[in-house]
């Protein structure tokens, strides 16, 4: 049997003219969030009326990971008359434990012949004449709302936190650079928060992208595709980086920075993104310093995003826990990061990095890397997981689009 939920959402709220645009887009991502729950929506007044099938632990579990939702609670639909919404709040009430209580009655249907704080107060005299629990209206310990609109009247007395934000899909794409550490999972999940759909884009050293697939990198995906729907994620080989970078030095780790976001433009076209980011946390590492992250930026053709840029570790931990990251980020795996120099400068200057860049042919290497990508893709309705050189599905989009010349040379 099919239960009811409100669902309230606060920042969409805000966004007057184009309001209608985020609310469809919130509604788009808890149909895929409830999918195989047999979800049904209405629009009610600000608010969102949700009746799916399920446990309420699996219900809640998927509203309290969709952006966008302020926050949510299994509610009580009645008809507008006062003597089954106080039916309905006395049974509500029946089971309680608390001590204290209020009763918080709101009233937009004008119609309703008894006023807000006049319904509050007799409905709360009847609860605790019922329950024996004491009204306290400044520090109560269980809430009773009852919502008052034209058409029903909802009741509810547990606000569960939804995780806020925007719905996910409304403020464009973004190519976001995946180590698989404790950083890059929660800078994705802060870009989604905002709104953005990243694209991942991993940088694997064993001789198969199978074993990025098979590693961490794909679950850490799978975790996070719980708040942003189907993951697309491109594995880039780092053998040739490695031969060809291998006589740089102290120069390699903003050298090798310098190539990922290189690619990451050269990709960024084919999966409409507007910005690259990064797990980047000022000062965190050696690589992260002002003057690094400044020599990073030098001469890119998108903004660079760092969700995380004034986060302390312990912060971004806390967080990783919250999204369930964190246990899966410590699982072995050896990533590039682990064969670059340990010694990199602090203060490297954006023209010796595009010095070298051009010197070693690493300019011209990006595009020979993103031709031998591979695209992955993850679908969490269906749990199904595809996997295509990156150049063939590249080809196959531009046929389908009517375009026949083949990728570009570089």
């Amino acid at each position: 049997m099919a239960s009811e939920y409100v669902v309230h959402y606060a920042e969409v709220a805000l966004k007057g003219k184009n309001r209608p645009e985020f609310v469809r887009a919130l509604k788009r991502n808890l149909s895929r969030s409830l999918a195989g729950l047999n979800p049904v929506m209405r629009h009610y007044e600000g608010r969102l009326l949700i009746s799916a099938d399920g446990s309420e632990d699996d219900v809640s579990r998927r509203l309290g990971s969709t952006f966008g939702v302020a926050w949510f609670s299994p509610v009580t639909v009645v008809e507008g008359d006062f003597q089954a919404v106080r039916d309905a709040v006395l049974k509500m009430s029946a089971g309680a434990t608390a001590k204290s209580f209020k009763v918080e009655a709101r009233r937009s249907d004008k119609a309703f012949p008894i006023r807000s704080q006049a319904m509050a107060s007799m409905l709360g005299a009847e609860i605790a004449d019922r329950t024996g629990m004491r009204v306290s209206l400044s520090d109560p310990e269980l809430v009773f709302h009852v919502d008052v609109t034209k058409e029903r009247t909802m009741l509810y007395a547990r606000r569960l936190p939804g995780p806020g934000g925007l719905p996910v899909g409304t403020a464009g794409r973004v190519m976001l650079l995946f180590s698989g550490g404790i950083d890059s999972p929660v800078a994705a999940w802060l870009m989604m928060k905002r709104g953005c759909t990243p694209v991942y884009v991993h940088f694997y050293l064993a001789p198969t992208p199978q074993s990025a697939i098979d590693s961490k990198i794909m679950k850490l995906v799978r975790v996070l595709s719980a708040y942003g729907g189907k993951v697309t994620l491109v594995l880039v080989p780092f053998a040739e980086y490695q031969l060809a970078a291998s006589a740089a030095g102290d120069l390699e780790p903003s050298l090798f920075r310098r190539f990922m976001r290189m690619t990451c433009e050269a990709l960024a076209p084919w999966f409409g993104a507007s910005a690259i980011a990064t797990g980047d946390s000022l000062s965190q590492a050696a690589s992260q310093t002002l003057w690094n992250i400044g020599s990073f930026d030098s001469g890119s053709t998108l903004a660079v995003l760092r969700p995380l840029l004034s986060y302390d570790k312990e912060e971004i931990i806390s967080l990783a826990r919250k999204i369930s990251t964190y246990d899966l980020s410590l699982e072995e795996y050896k990533d590039c990061c682990a064969i670059i120099t340990r010694h990199p400068r602090t203060r490297v200057k954006a023209a010796e990095v595009a010095a070298a860049m051009k010197d070693l042919g690493l300019d011209k290497l990006v595009w020979k890397v993103t031709e031998r990508a591979t695209l992955v893709s993850y679908n969490p309705a269906t749990r199904e997981t595809k996997t295509s050189p990156l150049a063939e599905a590249m080809e196959r989009s531009r046929a389908k689009m009517g375009h026949t010349e083949k990728l570009p040379a570089h």
